[in-house]
């Protein structure tokens, strides 16, 4: 075999192989654009979910703030902020145990205000 041809096959191998990277690349491109789409779709729900249980504790803040404001023997403190260690996945609970403290404590406040039973 001749050194050019040797040369040629060399060179027809390596441009083999960069084609086929270049199309394995193109294949993993793709796939990183849809999960890059994915996430994108992800993170913007996760913003509009953090919204509303802002949203959600500060209306039940100020209902707590308002339901004791004629209890003038408690003082009351500014609205604790969150906690950043909080784990998100824990969000649903997080969201219920804000909404059964809530009523627990307007029901307790109508019941100590008007002598009424429990809701429950």
């Amino acid at each position: 075999m001749s050194a050019a041809r040797e040369y040629k096959e060399v060179v027809a191998g390596i441009t083999a192989a960069a084609a086929a990277l270049h199309e394995r690349d193109r294949g993993r491109a793709t796939d990183l654009a849809r999960e890059r789409i994915r996430l994108h779709a992800e993170m913007l729900g996760a913003g509009e979910r953090a919204a509303l249980t802002r949203f959600a504790v500060e209306l039940h803040w100020e209902a707590a703030l308002e339901a004791l404001w004629m209890e003038s023997w408690m003082k009351l403190r500014p609205r604790p902020g969150p906690d950043p260690d909080a784990d998100p996945a824990d969000l649903d609970r997080f969201d219920a145990e804000l909404e059964r403290r809530s009523a627990d404590l307007l029901d307790a406040v109508r019941r100590r205000r008007f002598g009424l039973p429990p809701l429950r």
